[in-house]
């Protein structure tokens, strides 16, 4: 059984691929980063991939869409679907085993999953199964949330299954940490949930190969 292929799906700082990285690098994941794919040419998650020799590509969203009014939905649509179905094929060119979404900021629609077949997509969510689905600012309404209610609130983060409904697919890591109203700012919190999610990622990631048998 040869190592396993891993495409990794950013859009910004690259936190969760670095503790990716950091694991494969300490032996504890025995993967092949076979390319890292970025929503946005700004990401620093591409600085990250360059420093380790990975392979990167940036598939853009607004490359597609620059040039439609956003009035015009249906051709905003039919780009998107162009989108979905580009970045599958980028992907595919490199047979991974396991697509790894960290940190990506895009819905993964029909298109793109039906292209994709059989390999398993995995999204890191900052929240726990059922809470804040579809949203990017889970974190924050989390805390808010609790701060509002003045009484302790069980928030977290998970890896999931990436389905077509949003953060619906079946959970794979669940991380809980509890919030305290007054006990620490958002900032902190947000730390702490960073944190839970660089451990995460690396055991969602292992976990979704021992499934398949890769590892």
């Amino acid at each position: 059984m040869g190592i396993p292929k891993v495409t990794v799906l950013i859009s910004g700082s690259g936190s969760n691929l670095q503790a990716l990285i950091d694991a494969k690098e300490q032996g504890t994941l025995p993967i092949d980063l076979v390319k890292v794919v970025s929503s946005s040419v700004k990401a620093y998650g591409l600085v990250r991939a360059s420093n380790h020799s990975i392979p990167t590509a940036i598939h853009s969203l607004y490359s597609y869409t620059k040039s439609i009014s956003k009035d015009d939905k249906k051709a905003r649509i039919q780009a998107r679907v162009r989108f979905e179905e580009e970045l599958a094929e980028l992907i595919l060119r490199d047979a991974p085993d396991l697509v790894v979404c960290a940190g990506w900021l895009l819905i993964l629609g029909p298109s793109f999953l039906k292209k994709l077949g059989d390999i398993p997509i995995i999204n890191l969510h900052p929240a726990l199964p059922g809470a804040f689905d579809g949203t990017t600012h889970a974190i924050e309404m989390a805390w808010t949330k609790c701060q509002n209610d003045s009484k302790p609130l069980i928030a977290g983060c998970m890896v999931h299954y990436v389905i077509e409904e949003v953060d619906k697919g079946e959970p794979l890591v669940v991380k809980e940490l509890e919030i305290v109203p007054g006990a620490e700012t958002l900032d902190q919190y947000a730390e702490r949930v960073h944190q839970a999610e660089h451990r995460a990622i690396v055991e969602g990631t292992i976990k979704a190969l021992q499934q398949q048998k890769k590892l």
